[in-house]
């Protein structure tokens, strides 16, 4: 971790703004060491920017603290250090207002008005067991191929639960496309690893930030896939803050379109002080969410194997969307090809994409910056 803040602080140095995009950490040894990927976008001036990919894989890679020696299951939520060892930390820039009936707008955080159809209302405090998933409310999804009772992840002390039940259980949840959980502690452990989700008190559950009412809210309309292909692809958000797992799906169907999540970072939860964006496993063609959106295992190429990542976040009104190399992952197993291109009317810096399982806008992944409008991932 102190390799790893090191390199943070240099980047920082040379630059106006360090991303991060935090993976979750994996069960084995090996793969705690090299999935850690650091992003930077440098802004050069209001009409170009200078993309920066530091590229921390294989051997560069610094050692990330494991939490404890818990081993993860698949379906199950990472092991997270007891609060006894958690500091205070800045959640986030500024809490969104959430307040009902406010209406969002394209490029920053909305709130329940803009919650997809068929969705819920408000949550209330101590009103709904730990043991009932409270769908229906604020645009959550359940995930219930995970087999945690619709929970995304459930961190239960040192190790990861399989039921929201016990006193202090942090139950996370998924969110709609396009938006994104706002709950999490403001006591975050010390060794680097995220909690996030609603808590167990009194066999109840509670808001971990009580001052924001909604438990979803939108993020920056400006990212969304386009997919020409004839079969559906799931593309899998990493759950953060919470478990880490790759389990929060975007799953778009055959010749249709859907909205992506781009983390508007002034509003949305901060590493050790430090602006977070989305982290996407972008699964091959025909892997629905219950088959990829899962913990997977080497050679697999599903789950935290798939051939490649999705990066989306939005800062000071600039939207950066990147595809980023899998260190985990085969390109060659991908089976179709991606380039981010603009939106009608929408203006982007820089050439991203990967053809035939070569990147386009530079050797080893490429981000674009959205300056004004939106843009999408096509798949075709």
């Amino acid at each position: 971790m102190k390799m790893q803040l090191a390199l943070l602080a240099l980047v920082a140095s040379v630059s106006s703004r360090a991303l991060v995009h935090r993976h979750h950490q994996h069960q084995q040894e090996e793969l705690v060491k090299r999935d850690n990927i650091v992003y930077t976008t440098i802004t050069v001036h209001a009409a170009a920017t200078a993309n920066v990919n530091v590229d921390v894989s294989a051997g560069a890679a610094p050692t990330l603290a494991p939490a404890s020696t818990f081993t993860a299951q698949p379906g199950t939520a990472q092991p997270t250090a007891a609060c006894t060892t958690c500091q205070q930390g800045a959640p986030a820039a500024a809490a969104p207002s959430g307040s009902s009936g406010s209406s969002g707008s394209s490029g920053s955080s909305g709130s329940s008005a803009n919650l997809p159809s068929g969705s819920g209302g408000g949550f209330t405090d101590g009103t709904i067991p730990c043991s009932q998933f409270p769908s229906n409310v604020n645009g959550i999804v359940a995930l219930d191929w995970l087999n945690l009772g619709g929970w995304s992840g459930i961190q239960s002390g040192n190790a990861a639960g399989s039921s929201c039940s016990q006193e202090g259980d942090l139950c996370s949840y998924a969110c709609a496309p396009g938006m994104a959980k706002t709950q999490w502690p403001a006591n975050q452990p010390a060794d680097g690893q995220s909690r996030g989700g609603l808590i167990c008190k009194g066999g109840m559950l509670y808001r971990t930030r009580p001052d924001v009412p909604d438990l979803c809210l939108m993020q920056a309309q400006t990212a969304s896939i386009v997919n020409n292909l004839n079969q559906e692809v799931a593309v899998c958000q990493t759950d953060y803050p919470g478990s880490e797992n790759m389990v929060i799906p975007t799953v778009t169907s055959a010749s249709n379109t859907s909205p992506l999540t781009c983390i508007n970072e002034a509003s949305y939860y901060q590493w050790q002080g430090k602006p977070t964006s989305g982290q996407f496993y972008v699964q091959s063609a025909g892997v629905g969410a219950s088959q990829g959106c899962i913990w997977g295992t080497a050679g697999s190429n599903i789950g935290n194997f798939s051939p490649l990542n999705f990066g989306a976040g939005q800062s000071n009104g600039l939207t950066y969307l990147s595809l980023i190399p899998n260190p985990n992952g085969d390109i060659s197993q991908l089976g179709y090809n991606v380039k981010i291109v603009a939106d009608s009317g929408s203006t982007i810096n820089g050439n991203c994409g990967i053809e035939n399982g070569a990147y386009t806008g530079g050797a080893n992944g490429c981000t674009v910056t959205v300056t004004s409008g939106s843009a999408h991932f096509l798949l075709y």
